[in-house]
């Protein structure tokens, strides 16, 4: 660390040159929250911090993004993620690597993780809340929460609105919390070249709809669904990538309103900046979001992007996409109507985007986790 390192419990300073941090995450799945670590660590890594990332449990699908990143990672089990065991193994894994700071990610990282930490004389504990969980909690998660906030230092919420909903959930974190919002590499989303079009629909002239995300209820993309079914349009095609446990309903639905040969299902897809590059517009109609991760892709792949009116969603696009009503299907469909009449006016969209994205680079977010770090740091030496 540039400033004065504090000095561990037992009198043991840290180490200036590489100072460690350790992220503990639940497990690492193609999430938003999941690929902004990967990313983070990366840029901390360029930053001269040694990293290592732990999950508590599998799936790890992203574990092969850090590997080729050369950011070191352990799993620490096959257990269910609530399995208080999980607690002791993240203990012992702490204890021995003595990290300077541990930096927690979702429910049960964070439940065991700040315990964990603590009980390991960790200096630092910092956790992202990534999300406003608009669903209901139930009261032994809330309690989990609760019981969890005296063992973290700082809690960084990736916008005003994670913030707020942190604090009403847990109120003693009051004056820990911090909002440091997500960031991406920009280059791969700004530099992509096109896939071929003709790999999305089935020829003529076609008006291309990308969404990427998760298919679970919080991404709401039923909604897109019944806006293609209510067009009653068969130049759109939808270009959906992404899976979850609402891809085999979400077929469905296409199928039940005769609109199936106008989606494209995706799964995982390798090449998801040469597919936004592809497409005329890019749709995401989520019910709740943090800070996202796939608008930001979008939007610096200068797309003209289309959000649900939620805050998290308006307020990162801005003037420089378009809006509807949550959940209104008719809406949305009127948008994209006028969207796809006027290419000025979608060129002008994701010019302003891509601008607009410039400034949520991943660089820029890991140097003020750096700082936070390094404030807290200095606080508790």
């Amino acid at each position: 660390m540039t400033a004065p390192s504090p000095g561990r419990p037992g009198g043991e300073p840290m180490a200036a040159a590489a100072p460690f941090v350790v992220h503990v995450i639940n497990n690492l799945p193609v999430g938003g929250a999941e690929r902004f670590l990967v990313l983070l660590a990366n840029a901390q890594a360029r930053l001269g911090w040694r990293v290592e990332v732990l999950a508590l449990s599998g799936p790890n699908p992203l574990a092969e993004a850090l590997a080729t990143r050369g950011i070191a990672f352990t799993c620490l089990g096959d257990r269910p993620l609530n399995d208080p065991r999980a607690a002791l193994a993240l203990w012992r894994a702490l204890r021995d690597r003595q990290p300077d700071v541990v930096h927690t990610h979702l429910f049960y990282a964070d439940t065991f993780g700040r315990w964990a930490a603590w009980a390991a004389r960790v200096p630092v504990v910092v956790s992202t809340e990534h999300s406003t969980e608009r669903t209901r909690i139930s009261r032994r998660r809330l309690w989990g929460m609760r019981l969890a906030a005296p063992f973290v230092h700082r809690v960084a919420a990736v916008s005003s609105q994670v913030a707020a909903a942190a604090e009403h959930r847990t109120p003693s974190l009051a004056g820990k919390i911090v909002v440091i919002p997500n960031g991406i590499e920009l280059e791969p989303w700004m530099q992509a070249a096109p896939m071929a079009r003709e790999s999305l629909h089935s020829g003529g002239e076609r008006f291309v709809i990308g969404c990427v995300g998760r298919l679970d209820a919080a991404k709401a993309q039923e909604v897109l669904v019944d806006a293609v079914a209510g067009a009653q349009d068969r130049r759109w095609t939808v270009a959906m990538a992404g899976d979850g446990p609402l891809r085999g309903a979400l077929e469905a639905r296409a199928r039940d309103r005769g609109v199936e040969a106008q989606f494209r299902w995706l799964g995982f897809h390798a090449d998801v900046p040469a597919l936004l590059a592809a497409v005329d517009v890019y749709v995401q109609p989520s019910r709740y979001e943090g800070h996202s991760m796939a608008l930001l892709e979008a939007m610096a792949s200068g797309r003209a992007c289309v959000v649900s009116d939620i805050p998290e969603l308006a307020r990162t696009v801005g003037d420089a996409g378009c809006t509807f009503p949550s959940g209104d299907a008719a809406a949305l469909a009127k948008v994209l109507a006028r969207l796809q009449a006027d290419p000025a006016l979608r060129t002008r969209l994701g010019r302003a985007a891509q601008q607009a994205a410039r400034s949520s680079s991943i660089d820029a977010s890991a140097a003020r986790y750096v700082a936070l770090y390094r404030e807290v740091a200095a606080e508790r030496g």
